[in-house]
């Protein structure tokens, strides 16, 4: 009995002394991470360096970059399904849609952008210092970012060019305008190419807009015959054979009516010009348009015998006999 008390006393003993170092290691650890804490905290507030007699340190250029990253997130968020629920809930074409979402895209990021500067401790007039200095930036190197940024805006406000527009800025680059950003415009060809035009190539170069006002365009399909045929016999059979084809979509109206002229007697043939109006979408694909009437231009003509002409050449030579 007495060895069961002993015992029982050692046991309580030795229970009271290990809570009571637990209790002095879990002491030790918090005030090490309280330590750490504040060691790291002090880094974090300690001024880098002062702009108008404020102290900038580090944590205010993380909490600066986290809002600037959150607008950019929260940008982004809104121009993805900005189109999207205005289409549920409105008419809109849709280059508008694409102009409300790029500009509030770019009002987010302007406002989270300040709002950063803000932190920092950058104010308006600080900007407007900072505009001054990288004026001469722009003089140096710069001019092309800024000018391509004044065009995307004139472009979304003028609406010269849309969205969905189909374009030709050469014989080699025409497409739809998929996107008008800030810098660059999106356009995607027939071939479903995307490419990145600048926006001062839409304000300072001609650019044609096939689709601006209705889908109605004249081609010319160029062809010729030989020598020796007569021209009101060409002209009629090639307006006859359009007529019998019954196209849907040639257009013949008032002063669009389609034709055939003459155009020039060159060294080896005769030109003519078939002109067309097409309506539709078939004038957003011309290599297409064209090749289905020059073959039936061809057809035509092999089926009434008259000749197209093909380049050549006679030589003649002269035999001179000597006498010796």
């Amino acid at each position: 009995m007495r060895f069961k008390i002993i015992k029982l006393i050692a046991m309580s003993l030795f229970t009271s002394v290990s809570l009571f170092a637990n209790d002095n290691n879990e002491s030790v650890i918090s005030v090490e991470i309280k330590n750490i804490i504040a060691s790291i905290a002090g880094i974090l507030t300690k001024p880098i360096f002062t702009i108008n007699e404020i102290d900038v340190s580090i944590l205010k250029i993380l909490i600066s970059l986290l809002i600037f990253t959150l607008g950019f997130l929260i940008g982004g968020y809104y121009k993805v399904h900005i189109q999207k629920i205005i289409s549920k809930r409105f008419m809109i074409a849709s280059s508008t849609k694409t102009i409300l979402a790029n500009l509030g895209y770019y009002l987010i990021l302007i406002i989270s952008f300040l709002i950063a500067l803000n932190i920092i401790g950058i104010n308006l007039s600080s900007i407007a210092l900072v505009a001054g200095a990288l004026s001469v930036g722009i003089g140096f190197g710069l001019q092309n970012i800024v000018s391509n940024f004044v065009s995307g805006l004139i472009l979304m406000f003028e609406r010269s060019v849309r969205v969905g527009d189909f374009v030709e800025l050469s014989d080699s680059l025409r497409g739809h305008i998929a996107d008008i950003r800030m810098r660059s415009t999106v356009l995607r060809t027939n071939e479903n190419i995307n490419i990145i035009v600048p926006n001062q190539n839409f304000i300072q170069n001609n650019v044609i807009n096939w689709t601006m006002n209705d889908s109605i365009k004249r081609f010319e399909i160029p062809f010729s015959v030989a020598y020796g045929t007569k021209p009101a016999l060409v002209i009629d059979v090639i307006l006859k054979a359009v007529d019998d084809m019954h196209f849907e979509d040639v257009y013949e109206k008032d002063d669009k009516k389609t034709k055939v002229i003459m155009t020039k007697m060159d060294s080896s043939s005769v030109n003519f010009e078939l002109l067309v109006w097409i309506i539709g979408d078939d004038i957003l694909h011309p290599r297409t348009t064209i090749s289905r009437f020059l073959i039936l231009i061809y057809d035509t003509l092999y089926e009434n015998g008259i000749s197209i002409p093909f380049p050549q050449l006679d030589l003649h030579i002269k035999n001179e006999s000597t006498d010796e």
